[in-house]
């Protein structure tokens, strides 16, 4: 994008800003005053929901741009939520490497998807990372959970699993079902089985679609909608990253 200036605005949701691009000049409004500072490669600016905000940059700059709701970092703290208003200290230019590595994986994630929860886990990673690195007092004190799902609870999500294979199923519903938060549920899930919840939801996927191919009685657009994949092309790649061939090569082994 070409050089820009924002009118003086209220943000909706918790902004942030990550230059994927190279060093450019960056300018924000603090009461009557403005402020510069360069923005470096991997740079971040963030701001929570209700404050004001006025960017400026003086050069063409690429970058990557989200808007967190409230209603997410409610989910993830619960009853230790702050106000919308005092969630993020108020960041312009910090160095932030791990923010950066975030968007470039999500990046890559959404080019080139995996397993439809990994976004998910991925975005929830990324803003437990922005709470401790950024957020304010109230906000950095998150509820880490300890020991590990019961048999019933862990039961309960693979009966979901299973059932919802084919469709679309989210972090939020698994942990709904074992009772938790979504970065309650990932951190116990993960504990209990040795393996992240979107690790683990992949693999029944492509174990279903193991079986299906072996029968031979499925065509393969109809094998990746039955295991949940997009499609058949993104069947297709995440099926070649896990077995180093092809389905229809798999398929021709089976016969």
């Amino acid at each position: 994008m070409g050089p820009h200036e924002y009118a003086e605005h209220v943000t909706v949701g918790h902004q942030l800003l990550v230059n994927l691009g190279g060093p450019v000049g960056f300018g924000w409004r603090e009461g009557d005053r403005r402020h510069g500072a360069t923005l470096a490669t991997g740079g971040l600016c963030i701001q929570s929901a209700g404050d004001a905000n006025a960017p400026l940059w003086r050069d063409a700059m690429t970058f990557a741009t989200a808007s967190i709701p409230p209603s997410m970092i409610a989910a993830v703290l619960l009853d230790r939520a702050p106000a919308p208003t005092a969630t993020f200290a108020k960041r312009h230019c910090v160095a932030d490497p791990a923010a950066y590595a975030y968007v470039r994986s999500l990046a890559g994630e959404l080019a080139s998807p995996t397993e439809p929860l990994f976004a998910e886990t991925l975005s929830l990673a990324f803003v437990l990372h922005l709470l401790g690195a950024h957020g304010q007092a109230r906000g950095r004190k998150q509820l880490a959970p300890k020991g590990r799902l019961s048999a019933a609870q862990l039961s309960n999500v693979v009966e979901l699993i299973h059932e919802r294979l084919a469709a679309k199923l989210t972090l939020n519903e698994m942990a709904i079902r074992a009772g938790y938060s979504p970065y309650q549920f990932a951190r116990l899930f993960k504990a209990t089985t040795g393996v992240a919840p979107h690790s683990f939801v992949l693999r029944l996927r492509l174990q279903r679609a193991c079986r299906l191919l072996h029968d031979g009685k499925t065509s393969q657009a109809d094998v990746a909608l039955t295991t949940g994949f997009y499609d058949q092309a993104h069947f297709a790649n995440v099926f070649r990253r896990a077995f180093g061939v092809t389905p229809g090569a798999f398929k021709g082994r089976q016969g």
